[in-house]
């Protein structure tokens, strides 16, 4: 019959490798969170600076258009790319389109050039 010191010793040794297991299945998640980390940054990087090149090959013609200079065309906000979540104003009748985030300000204009009618949208 064993002792039971020999049973605990082996139900220690059990619950050390079961430790250690646990402890390098959590180091290969932490490496693999890592490299997402860095690949989720790269990829907010590229496409901000897309998006920036956009915006450089875009303002001579939007100013053109507009009638204005590249001089005197106004200087539009700049749009953070990535950041924590945050509460947006819902575009609703009666909000004035300055309370507005960036993004839903744009579309505003863009309906206002079309003309109102010639586009629509309806909440999801």
């Amino acid at each position: 019959m064993s002792s039971m010191r020999a049973v605990l010793e082996r139900r220690e040794k059990a619950a050390l490798m079961q430790v250690e297991k646990v402890r390098a299945e959590f180091e290969r998640a932490r490496a693999a969170l890592a490299e997402a980390e860095e690949v989720l940054n790269h990829r907010v990087i590229g496409l901000e600076q897309y998006l920036e090149a956009l915006d450089e090959q875009d303002a001579p013609a939007v100013a053109e258009t507009s009638g204005l200079a590249a001089a005197e065309a106004p200087a539009e906000e700049p749009v953070p790319m990535a950041g924590p979540p945050r509460k947006v104003t819902r575009c609703e009748e009666g909000v004035p389109v300055e309370v507005l985030g960036p993004d839903y300000r744009r579309i505003t204009v863009a309906l206002d050039e079309a003309g109102g009618d010639a586009l629509t949208a309806r909440p999801g």
